[in-house]
């Protein structure tokens, strides 16, 4: 009888603690909704918004550093994780996959 006590306590605790494993990414929102495509987003090249890669590269080396993405981008808090290798830079393949976590 014990036993099936503790399973059902057991159940009822990690039921109870499933909210707290569902808490926000690092105030980036839920998830929900991930499954579905994001509405097309406008490109600008001033840098408001999510301006082209060509846009960003300033110096034209086929990357586009931190330093070369304007103060409020959206891609900002994600760079380091678009930064896929580690080099402080994201060439267009890690830009395409980074603004798309956006």
């Amino acid at each position: 009888m014990k036993k099936n006590i503790s399973a059902s306590a057991l159940m009822a605790l990690a039921l109870l603690a499933a909210p707290a494993f569902a808490q926000d990414h690092a105030g980036h929102g839920s998830h929900t909704g991930h499954g579905t495509p994001a509405p097309a987003k406008k490109t600008n090249a001033a840098g408001n918004g999510n301006a082209s890669f060509e846009s960003l590269d300033k110096n034209r080396d086929g990357f586009v550093s931190k330093a070369e993405l304007p103060e409020r981008h959206p891609l900002l808090p994600h760079f380091g994780m678009g930064d896929k290798n580690g080099d402080g830079k994201l060439d267009r393949k890690e830009f395409a996959s980074a603004m798309a976590m956006l």
